[in-house]
């Protein structure tokens, strides 16, 4: 949110609600996860903690659930989360999770309380809330796609994401950094084969590669492979990465491995690039905008954008999704109509800092992000998040996000 709905969370609103409500699901999937139970999973959040399975069932939907409408809705009463939080104490969860998530719960039910004094009024209200979720028919036909390339392609993943944070430099004002982060949750092969898990370059408006400084975000290990990977979130810790040169980008590949589950593996990349882009138009960028190539058989992307409150943008970015098998791969900030495929998706706001980034798609999402902030120097806090996700998203295509620099 941008900071004049501050003001409205505090005086009561719809999305100081789910401000609140992204701040109890991240509460308690730390919580469950320190408990030793998997948030996602009822019963076995059930069994761990000795809960009753209908309110294991309840927590478990505020922690996976993607209709924010029904689950923020359907949150458990301050007795029943008790319950749950007294449980997760019991079996392990730190004391530092504990106040976190009665805190978290505090903080929603007063939220509720500003906006509508009780839940029927609020499930209404969310009820009536727009629904970004494309059909049925669109969804089932790229499934079929993405089946189809598994079997072609021989590799598939169950997650692409990419994550981006956008700051005033911290070495020059006039220009701002970046932090990026990618990569593939449980990625296998069906064909022992190299694979390209990352892309790299930066261009100008019209496409032209232009040189950029890059860091890496965890500075272990010698070669360029392996101080591009973020290593605690790899698994295993130290994939084999091998680093092609193209004519305008770098390809950073997943080396032969052992097929099918044997093989399965998380990759996780970190760059802190800095004086990447003027803050103002210039005659390099008219936007800042970044591209993930999806080139890979997955069942869900996330391409999450977070953009300093001191940048001066305060909406979401846009979103294009790009055909890439008759057109050029060339990054250029014009003529998308040729280009652009229908999206019916549509990017959301996030909630505040890491908390507002939790997805039940990679449990371990919320702590690269407060990794980021680290790495960067900036709190989560201090950004304007927004996600856009997509099932299936056909191949080969371009996702591309941007949002206009600020004229003054």
């Amino acid at each position: 949110m941008d900071r004049g709905s501050n003001s409205a969370v505090q005086g009561g609103s719809i999305e100081g609600v789910i401000e609140s409500f992204h701040g109890v699901r991240a509460a308690l999937a730390e919580l469950l996860m320190a408990s030793g139970a998997d948030p996602t999973k009822t019963r076995d959040s059930a069994r761990r903690l000795g809960l009753n399975r209908g309110l294991a069932w309840r927590v478990s939907r505020i922690i996976r659930s993607e209709d924010i409408r029904a689950a923020a809705s359907d949150v458990p009463s301050r007795a029943s989360m008790e319950k749950v939080i007294l449980a997760c104490r019991d079996r392990g969860a730190p004391e530092a999770t504990v106040i976190t998530a009665r805190k978290a719960i505090e903080e929603f039910e007063a939220a509720v309380g500003r906006f509508s004094g009780d839940r029927k009024t609020l499930a209404m209200a969310m009820a009536g809330r727009e629904d970004p979720t494309p059909s049925v028919e669109l969804e089932r036909s790229r499934r079929k796609l993405f089946e189809g390339a598994c079997s072609v392609w021989g590799v598939q993943a169950q997650v692409r994401f990419v994550t981006v944070f956008l700051f005033p430099s911290h070495t020059n004002p006039e220009r701002l950094d970046v932090g990026h982060a990618t990569g593939y949750v449980d990625f296998r092969r069906l064909r022992s084969i190299p694979w390209p898990m990352s892309y790299e370059g930066v261009h100008q408006k019209e496409g032209q590669p232009v040189p950029f400084q890059k860091e890496p975000l965890d500075p272990e290990g010698s070669s360029e492979g392996e101080l591009q990977i973020i290593s605690q979130f790899c698994k295993p810790a130290q994939p084999k990465i091998q680093v092609v040169e193209g004519p305008t980008m770098k390809r950073f590949e997943l080396a032969p491995g052992p097929v099918g589950n044997a093989g399965m593996t998380t990759c996780v990349f970190g760059t802190y690039l800095r004086e990447l882009l003027s803050k103002r138009p210039s005659e390099d960028h008219d936007f800042a905008g970044f591209y993930v190539l999806l080139q890979t058989p997955v069942e869900r992307v996330i391409f999450d954008i977070y953009v300093h409150e001191d940048v001066g943008f305060t909406d979401v970015p846009e979103t294009f999704l790009l055909d890439r098998l008759t057109h050029s791969s060339e990054a250029r900030e014009y003529g998308f109509e040729r280009e652009t495929l229908p999206l019916a998706e549509q990017a959301f706001r996030l909630g505040r800092g890491a908390s507002g980034a939790v997805t039940p798609h990679i449990p371990w999402y919320p702590k690269l992000i407060e990794f980021m902030g680290e790495r960067i120097g900036h709190a989560p806090d201090a950004f304007l998040g927004s996600r856009f996700q997509m099932t299936y998203p056909p191949i080969p295509t371009a996702l591309h996000r941007r949002f206009p620099l600020p004229s003054s």
